[in-house]
Order: C-alpha cells, then sequence, then structure tokens
C-alpha cells in the first residue's frame, strides 16, 4: 500500500469568504475521483485506488486530499518494487507532484496544440518537441495524454469550474507550496479533443413514410414514421420543397412519402449516430379516401 497527500484549490473573487457553492464542488470532487481512476486505469489496471477528503482550510477553497494505492499480493510478486507506480508517482505523472511535469503541466504546455514531433527514446521514455523546446519524460505521461477517460474528468475537474463566473485560478499544493496552477485564461486548453467520427454506413436506400410532423422553418427536420421507427430527417430536395412553400402540395393524415433516403451511422465520442437526409421525394401517394371495392 502507499500513499499521498496533497492539496487542490480553488480562488476567484466568488470563494474569498471560503464558501464554495455544493454544484460547483461536487461535480470538481467527482471529476479528481475520475482522473485518478481513469489514470490509474491506463496505468495500473492491477491495482486499486482511493481518495479521501481530510479537510478543508478557509482562504479561497482549498480540500486536502490523500490518494491511497492498494495491490494484491498477486500482483506484488511480479514487481520487485511495485512502489514505483504507486500512489506518489500516480500524483506526479497526473498533478506533477513529487517531480517535475506532469499531464496538468503538459496540457498548459501544448496550448490546445499538438506536439510538433514525438520521438521514442527507449521503453519508457520519450522526448517531446514543441516549437523551439524538447521535453525528455515518462511514456506514462503520454498515455495518460493520450487517453480520453482521463482528459474527459480533467476537463470537469479544471476547465468546467473555472468557466463560472468569480472563479479565476485552480492549483495544487503539497506541504503549502503551490505545485501548479492553472488560470481562467488558460482553461480552454483542459477541454477535452475531439475524434474524428468513425464512419460506419453511408448508404441510399428506398423508403416509405407517413408524415408525425412536418418543418417550414429551414434547417428543420421532419419527423417521419417507417412503420417501425421514427426518425427525423432533413429534407433537401429543394423542388419538392418549393412545391409545399408554394401550397401546390397538401398533406392529411395517412398521407405516405416514398423517398430516396442517405442513411449515415458513425461511431462518435458520445455513442453511435444515425443521419437521415432525404435527398429524393419520389411520390407522395395521399391517404385513401373511399373503401376499394372489386366488381365482377
Amino acid at each position: 500500500m502507499s500513499k499521498a497527500a496533497f492539496t487542490i484549490s480553488y480562488d476567484g473573487p466568488a470563494l474569498r469568504d471560503g464558501v464554495m457553492d455544493v454544484r460547483d464542488l461536487a461535480p470538481a470532487l467527482m471529476a479528481l475521483g475520475q482522473l485518478f481512476d481513469a489514470a490509474n486505469q491506463t496505468l495500473n489496471p492491477e491495482a486499486q485506488i482511493k481518495l479521501d477528503v481530510k479537510a478543508t482550510e478557509i482562504g479561497s477553497f482549498q480540500i486536502a486530499l490523500e490518494l491511497t494505492q492498494t495491490w494484491t499480493s498477486q500482483v506484488l510478486s511480479f514487481f520487485a518494487s511495485p512502489e514505483v507506480s504507486g500512489a506518489t508517482n500516480l500524483l506526479g505523472w497526473v498533478l506533477g507532484l513529487g517531480a517535475p511535469g506532469g499531464l496538468v503541466w503538459l496540457v498548459k504546455k501544448l496550448a490546445g496544440k499538438a506536439p510538433d514531433k514525438v520521438e521514442k527514446l527507449g521503453d519508457s521514455t520519450i522526448r517531446l518537441t514543441i516549437g523551439s523546446e524538447s521535453f525528455t519524460m515518462p511514456t506514462e505521461l503520454l498515455r495518460l495524454y493520450q487517453e480520453l477517460s482521463v482528459r474527459t474528468a480533467l476537463q470537469k475537474l479544471i476547465e468546467e469550474p473555472l468557466s463560472k463566473e468569480g472563479i479565476d485560478r485552480f492549483a495544487v499544493m503539497q506541504q503549502k507550496t503551490v505545485v501548479v496552477e492553472v488560470g481562467k485564461d488558460e482553461r480552454e486548453y483542459f477541454v477535452k479533443p475531439s475524434l474524428p467520427d468513425d464512419i460506419l454506413l453511408d448508404e441510399v436506400r428506398r423508403s416509405a413514410f407517413s408524415i408525425i410532423s412536418l418543418a417550414f422553418k429551414e434547417d428543420n427536420k421532419w419527423r417521419l414514421y417507417d412503420g417501425n421507427t421514427q426518425i427525423s430527417a432533413t429534407i433537401e430536395d429543394s423542388d419538392f420543397l418549393q412545391r409545399v412553400d408554394a401550397n401546390q402540395i397538401s398533406f392529411a393524415k395517412g398521407d405516405i412519402l416514398i423517398c430516396e433516403v442517405r442513411v449515415v451511422q458513425r461511431r462518435t465520442i458520445d455513442g453511435l449516430k444515425t443521419d437521415y437526409v432525404v435527398q429524393k421525394v419520389v411520390e407522395h401517394r395521399a391517404a385513401a379516401r373511399q373503401l376499394p371495392l372489386k366488381f365482377d
């Protein structure tokens, strides 16, 4: 078991009396726990960690915490010195405590940009070039920088609180010494990076739809029903839309549209997304007005 203590601080005009809105504090503390969970899972999936709040202190808003990392006996037998990946080193990689650098420092240094060059120096070391400066750092730090779950938690911990009025500064301290700090003007660097969507399917198909609701404003989507699923579709058939605008086409309950529809399915950060675009309305079938009769 290894432990490491540290303090985080939020500062600004809104916090001068040592009071912080629980709606700002609670998500930040949850994000801090998520940050270390994600970082530990990335670097030490065999270990368990626990983050405890120890005390609060008046003056801005300071929170003292203790990080505990526990290794199972089975895992310990494979490591001559498991403390190498212990709580202290985890704090160093994430927040820069106990060693120069750290994830927060790296995000600030890159200022929202990609590094100019990344060189692998060995199994455990890389060299990062930013402009005319080069830095040697452990590969673990780059892994944390690239891990989306880590960056998502880091945004919740730093960028979101600093976006609130009256909260101007985030700092990490150890033994009352500021190790790293982030100002409001730097908060945008901590917005999690966006990833390009992964296109899984892109095809045009012919389908029949009943109309649930129409949208006559530009860029609004029509709600359609294919007999099984409701969809929201963008209508790109300009000739059809012009005739609708000119009242040359009217709709009634039970009408059917036969359409050529482009269906695009993509994997995004938030999960699977499907877009529907009606490229052409092939036929508008009015609802039946009379019962069909068969004559001999």
